[in-house]
């Protein structure tokens, strides 16, 4: 069971998956603390959900295909905590078997078989697709 609070989610999920290398190969219930409810499903999909729009927005950059990046200021302090990152995005594949729909085809190809596996045609694209659609939507 974890225990979390809605308002605090991402902060202590990272602190869960930092201090426990095991958690995502557990399966879990969600419990909101300081909220009724019963998790057959619904509150699980509902925390890492939650937990994958903080990350996307706090930890990637990009906007319709997003790729890990943390500006030079927030490096030593938020860095480590990409391994916990790392194991959520396990946890959430074994659980809810998805994966979130932004991240990059390249580092996800990097994550699953290797950065060897990365062609220079496909992250010019995937470049390219990143630079384009920022500057269309920042406009």
């Amino acid at each position: 069971m974890i225990h979390i609070h809605r308002n605090r989610a991402l902060e202590e999920a990272l602190q869960l998956y930092h201090d426990d290398a095991e958690l995502p190969l557990r399966q879990v219930k969600v419990d909101f603390i300081d909220e009724l409810g019963d998790d057959v499903g619904g509150l699980t999909k509902d925390l890492y959900t939650s937990l994958w729009v903080e990350i996307l927005q706090q930890y990637f950059f990009g906007h319709s295909a997003v790729v890990p990046h943390l500006p030079l200021y927030k490096q030593c302090e938020l860095r480590c905590n990409f391994r916990a990152i790392g194991r959520i995005l396990a946890h959430t594949v074994a659980l809810l078997k998805i994966v979130p729909a932004r991240l990059s085809r390249c580092f996800l190809l990097c994550l699953s078989l290797g950065p060897s596996q990365i062609t220079d045609d496909l992250l010019l694209s995937d470049f390219r697709y990143l630079i384009c659609h920022k500057y269309v939507f920042a406009g």
